[in-house]
């Protein structure tokens, strides 16, 4: 009886020190996921930033053209403008697509990316490791 319940205590101790391991190796898994979509999110932050420097003195310099062959600013800043709305509605009805879809995507390869360990390795690791230590105790 008492080896069962030795055996018992050794395997509970075994799933536990099992547990916590997949437990700290979800937690890496957060942290590093959450690091690279942050790093992604400024990357895209920035390049959004300079884009739109670009877009602004392009739209600038379509409205000067368009002025000079219209003739009249209004007439050129109110074609930039439509464009402008026309992008901007386009973007609007594709959001789910663009945006949404993207950060959904990247929440889920977070948490169901496995670590480099194979769980099953480990936990026969932490298996064979209590055993040797039980006998050691004993002898």
């Amino acid at each position: 009886m008492s080896g069962k319940s030795n055996l018992l205590t050794i395997m509970s101790s075994v799933i536990g020190d099992y547990l916590n391991q997949r437990t700290d190796d979800l937690k890496k898994n957060i942290i590093s996921g959450l690091a690279a979509g942050f790093s992604r999110l400024l990357v895209i932050i920035v390049i959004a930033l300079l884009l739109l420097l670009v877009l602004a003195t392009v739209a600038y310099a379509v409205m000067i053209l368009l002025a000079e062959a219209l003739g009249s600013l209004w007439g050129a800043a109110l074609i930039v403008a439509g464009g402008f709305l026309t992008v901007t509605s386009i973007l609007f009805f594709m959001r789910k697509r663009l945006f949404i879809n993207m950060f959904t995507n990247l929440l889920t390869e977070i948490m169901y990316t496995e670590s480099t360990d194979d769980s099953w390795k480990s936990f026969l690791l932490i298996l064979v490791r209590d055993l040797r230590r039980n006998l050691n105790d004993r002898s």
